[in-house]
């Protein structure tokens, strides 16, 4: 057996499992919630100058290939904005990913409160870095206090 064909130790994420999770949370879905992987191989390559294809780009996703070269390695991680360690170092992946799963939700709870509801801007928002989701879900809060605030009176009522 190859080191392509090998299986994952027992609890180690593997790389199809890595790029799921970067898929999902940062990058453009198409209508039918499918990455384009023809897209987002061309957007890689333009970005790194490394040759990607969308059927690698595809083969890695569903774990048909698993022993990616450095070099596509780097041009993943600048592409998707995480380290390269992301996809070495399962301890650095776990926490990235916890990382963006709370982000995601803290995102959710301030556009929920502020009776955000519109599809096109969650999924818009899905895209952000956790930082950038903390940051949207830290402006969602300002508008929502400062809307209530003008609500208010400015001055104490008079008796």
């Amino acid at each position: 057996m190859n080191s392509d064909e090998a299986g994952p130790d027992e609890g180690q994420l593997t790389v199809a499992e890595k790029l799921e999770h970067l898929l999902t949370l940062r990058a453009r879905l198409s209508e039918d919630g499918v990455p384009s992987y023809k897209t987002l191989a061309v957007e890689i390559a333009a970005q790194s100058g490394e040759s990607f294809s969308g059927a690698y780009l595809w083969q890695l996703h569903r774990g048909e290939r698993t022993n990616p070269t450095l070099r596509h390695l780097r041009a993943l991680a600048t592409y998707f904005g995480v380290p390269v360690s992301y996809f070495t170092d399962d301890e650095v992946a776990r926490r990235m990913m916890d990382e963006d799963l709370l982000a995601s939700r803290e995102l959710d709870q301030s556009m929920a409160e502020a009776g955000v509801s519109a599809v096109y801007l969650r999924g818009d928002l899905t895209a952000l870095s956790p930082e950038g989701k903390r940051m949207a879900a830290d402006m969602i809060r300002q508008i929502r206090e400062l809307e209530q605030n003008a609500n208010k009176p400015s001055y104490p009522p008079q008796t």
